[in-house]
């Protein structure tokens, strides 16, 4: 099962929800608990917004306990809103395109689970898609 962090409020900087706590996404990554496979390594990202309305980005395909770049990231970046996704892949390539948050525009998001495919048509008769964003 894929793990999600989330948080909005005054500025931290990340390493204090995804890095520091006991529970850490980089731990739960690796030893995880409830759930069908024994490691998240399928990828993981962090979006966050700073002074610009659009998200910063940062995902890779590594597994987020051996991304070196990851607890120094956190340690620098000061966000008031972001959102961390640990990938546990149970359909899909590994890759970066596949790995969340997504962004776009000003949106960062994230799911847990699978999205059915929708054709363009059907998501805009659901209400699902804003016309101007086709």
């Amino acid at each position: 099962m894929c793990r999600i962090a989330a948080y909005s409020g005054p500025a931290i900087p990340l390493e204090n929800i995804i890095v520091h706590p006991a529970h850490s996404l980089p731990d739960q990554s690796q030893h995880v608990s409830e759930a069908k496979l024994a490691v998240n390594g399928d990828g993981f990202g962090i979006a966050w917004y700073g002074d610009d309305d659009r998200p910063g980005l940062y995902r890779d395909v590594l597994p987020a306990w051996a991304d070196g770049n990851l607890t120094s990231l956190c340690r620098m970046v000061r966000s008031h809103r972001f959102i961390a996704h640990i990938r546990a892949s149970t359909m899909g390539e590994t890759s970066r395109t596949n790995c969340h948050p997504f962004t776009h525009g000003n949106w960062a998001f994230c799911h847990n689970g699978q999205v059915p495919p929708l054709s363009t048509d059907q998501a805009l008769a659901r209400g699902r898609v804003a016309r101007r964003s086709v």
